[in-house]
């Protein structure tokens, strides 16, 4: 009997490998079909919800750039377009660089985002200094200042859901990084539409005086004189505050900020276009305003 059973054995190990063959063979169309839908769901997992994310992105992006553009704006005049074609050059930018590296253009323009609500920030003098903040304290801080229109907030929290998801989730099809750069730029033009008074140095450093026949020099500030732009643009006006600060730049964009360190008095100045004498100010804090390309 043991002879018998040593038999049955080996011929079940030769018989087993036949068998498993005509099953694979029988039913190989099942057992592809099998296959295929475990790889496909556990592969388009992913991607299914990006694509979700991407839809909800450019419905919330559609939505926004429809809120701002309701907001009024005015003309600038024609010499004081620099700062628009500023905001074109940098959607260029990102367009021209989508078409080389559209993983690189996101990244680019995530940046972008960025800057341009701490930018913003700054220019309504919310910034106080700081050197650093993260976008969504920046967005909530504007919210809270003046009111952002309300999927402002929405589509840059999906906008960074679905960059942070195309950057470090792996590989996605180029089509769905160029519908989240679509849909960024909106969020950009959105950002840089929003109203706020822009402010350039228009001369570093004016010479004041503690009486109105400027005979008197005051020589532990000096006067920084800015060329502004109300928050539609429409109007372009001067104005001269005291400082201490060496930075200024003419034609530099500066931030909104100062010091309540020092503090002066009445001042007068002489107009350095018209030799003019005016009144600088009655009392007036330090301004001390960063390059806002420096923020």
């Amino acid at each position: 009997m043991s002879e018998i059973s040593e038999l049955l054995k080996a011929l079940a190990s030769l018989l087993w490998p036949i068998f498993a063959f005509v099953v694979l063979f029988l039913f190989r169309s099942q057992l592809a079909e099998a296959i295929g839908r475990f790889k496909k769901g556990k592969l388009l997992g992913q991607e299914v919800e990006l694509n979700d994310s991407l839809v909800n992105l450019q419905r919330s992006a559609s939505q926004l750039s429809e809120e701002v553009s309701a907001i009024p704006s005015g003309e600038v005049e024609s010499s004081d377009n620099n700062e628009l074609k500023d905001d074109e050059s940098s959607v260029k930018t990102i367009i021209h660089e989508a078409a080389r590296s559209p993983k690189a253009a996101l990244i680019l323009l995530a940046a972008e985002i960025e800057k341009e609500a701490k930018q913003t920030l700054a220019s309504i003098g919310k910034l106080k200094g700081r050197k650093s903040v993260n976008l969504r304290q920046a967005i909530d801080e504007l919210d809270s200042h003046y009111g952002l229109p309300r999927h402002i907030s929405s589509s840059l929290r999906l906008f960074w859901e679905t960059r942070n998801k195309i950057i470090h989730g792996g590989e996605t099809d180029e089509r769905n990084i160029l519908s989240a750069i679509d849909s960024g730029v909106s969020i950009l033009k959105s950002l840089q539409a929003l109203p706020r008074e822009t402010n350039w140095v228009h001369h570093p450093g004016v010479t004041i005086y503690s009486d109105p026949e400027c005979t008197v020099p005051i020589n532990n500030g000096k006067g920084v004189m800015l060329k502004s732009a109300s928050s539609s643009g429409a109007k372009i006006f001067y104005r001269i505050f005291p400082t201490t600060r060496t930075h200024f730049e003419k034609g530099r964009k500066v931030a909104w900020e100062w010091s309540h360190e020092n503090t002066w008095s009445d001042a007068w100045y002489r107009d350095p276009e018209s030799n003019e004498i005016k009144l600088a100010w009655n009392s007036s804090m330090e301004f001390i305003g960063r390059n806002l390309d420096e923020v």
